[in-house]
């Protein structure tokens, strides 16, 4: 079968918006038949975002059909989330013991706690030991929220004492991006969970300095600091963004060439139980 041009970029039209389809011939030889086209339109709420960022199938059924086949894709990444978590603990208990303490005994307790979380987690996915429709539908946000419970038990307990307004704000800004390229959601429900976690890390840090430093508080340098964590944050998402907007066009391209590799197969299916059949008939005559 011919290769055409589905995959190519689609051009914008005077409405910066553009469509591109894949025909697929019931006959791929002489190209006689049914045809059946697969629309992707290049169109969104925001005409200013680059064309790979508004890509979207028609119609909204194919869309959907396409989410799931994406999410499915993506749930073998959540165990590299899992995995992620699980080195954060180790990173936790390795600093506690090199620098050992007696208030370094609570965080270490809570890591360990984490890592058998984490481990127990990754063995149930691993080996499918839970509802899939459970894991499906709610795992990744148990995972976002061990993850955040995890930071922020770090943050309490390891930086009591001295509080600064840029503590684990590198760990935070680590896993928001990792929500993007690994977790099995939409964008927006990704987008949310990073916003929310960043807003809490970020309210809490600056209460807490505020409150032990009272007396010598540095309004301006705080301020300054919680502008950098913010713009730490952003960038963050932005670079997540478009990582997961470069995941999305890969794999509409492969569920593109899927579908019409599926396509082609039943076509021919269909014309060799046609062909059979017409031979049957005109056995049938011959006889009679």
């Amino acid at each position: 079968m011919p290769r055409n041009r589905a995959f190519s970029e689609p051009e914008c039209s005077a409405e910066y918006s553009a469509d591109y389809s894949v025909s697929l011939p019931s006959d791929p030889e002489h190209g006689v038949g049914r045809t059946h086209e697969v629309t992707v339109r290049s169109s969104g709420p925001c005409l200013c975002l680059p064309r790979f960022m508004r890509l979207t199938f028609t119609p909204e059924s194919l869309e959907n059909l396409y989410q799931t086949y994406f999410r499915r894709q993506r749930h073998e990444t959540l165990l590299v989330l899992v995995v992620f978590a699980a080195l954060f603990d180790c990173y936790v208990l390795v600093m506690c013991a090199v620098v050992y303490a007696a208030d370094k005994l609570a965080p270490a307790l809570a890591a360990a706690a984490g890592l058998v979380t984490h481990v127990l987690l990754f063995v149930l996915c691993k080996y499918k030991l839970l509802p899939e429709r459970l894991a499906r539908r709610f795992l990744p946000y148990v995972l976002w929220v061990l993850i955040l419970a995890q930071i922020f038990c770090y943050l309490g307990l390891n930086f009591s004492r001295s509080p600064e307004a840029s503590d684990t704000v590198g760990w935070q800004a680590f896993f928001v991006f990792s929500f993007f390229i690994t977790l099995p959601l939409r964008l927006a429900p990704i987008v949310l969970i990073t916003a929310v976690s960043c807003g809490i890390h970020t309210l809490v840090l600056g209460v807490t300095v505020a409150q032990q430093r009272q007396d010598a508080l540095d309004e301006g340098a705080l301020l300054r600091q919680i502008l950098s964590n913010v713009a730490i944050y952003l960038c963050a998402i932005t670079v997540g963004t478009m990582s997961y907007y470069m995941a999305d066009r890969k794999h509409r391209k492969a569920f593109l060439e899927a579908r019409q590799s599926l396509e082609v197969k039943l076509n021919l299916e269909e014309q060799s139980q046609q062909q059979v059949s017409d031979e049957d008939i005109e056995q049938d005559r011959t006889q009679q």
